[in-house]
C-alpha cells in the first residue's frame, strides 16, 4: 500500500479543485463554422451570410409563411447569439425531438435585434417566426450573424440587453450610429458607468442593418448595458443639402416634432445633448435634430400639443438642453474626457469612446468631404475641426451653469 502524506493530499485537492475552477471559467466556442445551417426559400443573401462573422453580409428571407432556419451540430449547443436583419414581430427557438419540433424559447416579447438564448445542449435547432399578424399571416425572417456557442463561460461582447431606462438622467440624442462617440465623446461611459447614471441613447435613424448592429456594438463596447432607442426615419440626405427638405424627406416637421416630443415623454430626461445648430459640418440632418431638439423642449410640457403621447406618457419639463459646439468660445460648457475612468481600469472617456467608435467598420477612413480631400471622422477632442467636448447651454429651466463642466450641475439627485 502506498502511503500519501497529509500536505500532498492537500496539494492535490488544490490542483483538483483549481483545474475544476479553470474548466468551468473555460470560454464558450463559436462553433457555428462546424455545423449545417440550412434555410426557408431566400429573398437575399445566402446561408454561408449567417455565420461568416460579417455584421455587412446578410441572409434574408422571401415573404412567407413562418420562414425559418434550421442548424445541425455534432457538438451540443448551450447558447445562440442571433443578430437579426429583419427581426419579426414574433418568433420562436425550436429544439428537434423525433420528428417534432418543441419550442424552447420565445421571441414575441424581445424587441432587441441583439439578444442571447441559453440553451441545453440540444444539436438540431430552429429559428422560426411566428408572426402571423398579417392579413396573409406572411412575414420576413432576416440575420446578420449568428453566433452558436458550445459549453463554457459566455463572451463579454455577447449582448444581453436590458431594457431601456424607464426616467432618463441625460438623454443623448444623435441622429445616425456613431454620431454619439464622435459628438459627445465621452460622455456615454463617464456618465452611464462610471457615474452610474440613467442615460438613455436616442437614434433619428438606425441608418441601415448593418450600422445598427454596429450602434450596437459602440455601445456596449462602452459599457451601457439599456438598449437605445432607433427612430422610424430612414438615413436620407437632401440633394439640397437643406435643412427643410431634410423635413420634407422626414415626411413633415409635424411627423418629426410628435416623435421626439414622445421621446422625451417617454423617457423623461432631466438632461438632453444633441447635435450642434449648424450641423457640426453642415449636415442637414443633424441640423434637423438639433431644430427639432429646441422646439420639442417646450413642446413635450404642453397637455395640448400632441395629446396621443401625453395621454400614454404624461408631460415632461426638460430641464436642460445642451447643443454641441465645434468651435471654441467663451461661456461654453467644457467637459474634461481625458480623465480616467476606475470603471474602466483607468482608461480615459476618450479612449473609452474611440473603442466604441471603433466597432463602426463601415465608418472608419469616412469623413467630411472638403476642396482640400476628405477630413476623416475620429474621436478627438482638438482635431482639426471637431471639437466634442465643448456644449452650448442653449435652454436651462434650473439656472444657469456656473462650474460649467458637467452636464447634470443644478441638477438634483
Amino acid at each position: 500500500m502506498i502511503h500519501i502524506k497529509k500536505p500532498c493530499i492537500l496539494l492535490i485537492l488544490v490542483f483538483v479543485l483549481f483545474a475544476a475552477g479553470f474548466a468551468l471559467a473555460e470560454e464558450a466556442e463559436n462553433i457555428a463554422g462546424e455545423c449545417t445551417i440550412k434555410v426557408s426559400a431566400s429573398s437575399k443573401g445566402s446561408a454561408n451570410s449567417i455565420t461568416d462573422g460579417k455584421y455587412t453580409s446578410y441572409w434574408e428571407s422571401s415573404r412567407q409563411k413562418n420562414p425559418w432556419i434550421s442548424i445541425s451540430s455534432e457538438k451540443p449547443v448551450y447558447g445562440l447569439y442571433l443578430c437579426f436583419q429583419k427581426k419579426p414581430a414574433s418568433y420562436a427557438i425550436q429544439e428537434k425531438n423525433g420528428d417534432n419540433w418543441i419550442t424552447v424559447a420565445d421571441g414575441s416579447d424581445i424587441p432587441y435585434h441583439h439578444v442571447f438564448f441559453e440553451l441545453d445542449g440540444p444539436k438540431s435547432i430552429r429559428i422560426i417566426s411566428t408572426d402571423d399578424s398579417a392579413v396573409d399571416k406572411k412575414s420576413i425572417l432576416g440575420f446578420n450573424e449568428i453566433f452558436i456557442f458550445g459549453e463554457g463561460k459566455v463572451p463579454d461582447w455577447v449582448q444581453r440587453w436590458g431594457p431601456p431606462v424607464e426616467k432618463a438622467d441625460l438623454l443623448v440624442l444623435v441622429t445616425h450610429p456613431d454620431d454619439e462617440q464622435l459628438f459627445t465623446g465621452g460622455a456615454i461611459p463617464t456618465y452611464a458607468v462610471e457615474k452610474g447614471k440613467r442615460v438613455e441613447v436616442v437614434y433619428l435613424t438606425p441608418s441601415n442593418t448593418t450600422r445598427r448592429s454596429e450602434a450596437l456594438n459602440g455601445l456596449w463596447a462602452m459599457g451601457v448595458r439599456n438598449y437605445p432607442e432607433f427612430g422610424p426615419f430612414g438615413d436620407r440626405y437632401p440633394e439640397t443639402g437643406l435643412m427643410k427638405d431634410s423635413y420634407v424627406k422626414a415626411g413633415g416637421k409635424q411627423k418629426v416634432q410628435d416623435w421626439l416630443v414622445g421621446i422625451f415623454r417617454k423617457y423623461k430626461p432631466d438632461v438632453v445633448v444633441t447635435h450642434a445648430e449648424n450641423g457640426e459640418y453642415g449636415h442637414p440632418q443633424h441640423k434637423m435634430v438639433a431644430d427639432a431638439a429646441k422646439a420639442c423642449v417646450p413642446l413635450a410640457a404642453d397637455a395640448a400639443q400632441f395629446p396621443d403621447s401625453a395621454a400614454l406618457y404624461g408631460v415632461w419639463q426638460v430641464k436642460k438642453l445642451y447643443l454641441h459646439s465645434h468651435t471654441e468660445e467663451e461661456g461654453q460648457t467644457v467637459l474634461d474626457w481625458e480623465q480616467p475612468l476606475s470603471a474602466f481600469g483607468g482608461k480615459t472617456g476618450k479612449e473609452v469612446a474611440a473603442e466604441g467608435f471603433a466597432m463602426h467598420i463601415t465608418q472608419i477612413g469616412k469623413g467630411e468631404r472638403t476642396r482640400n480631400g476628405v477630413i476623416p471622422f475620429e474621436v478627438e477632442t482638438t482635431g482639426p475641426k471637431y471639437f466634442y467636448d465643448r456644449f452650448d447651454l442653449y435652454f436651462s429651466a434650473v439656472g444657469e451653469d456656473e462650474a460649467k463642466n458637467d452636464f447634470l450641475e443644478h441638477i438634483e439627485e
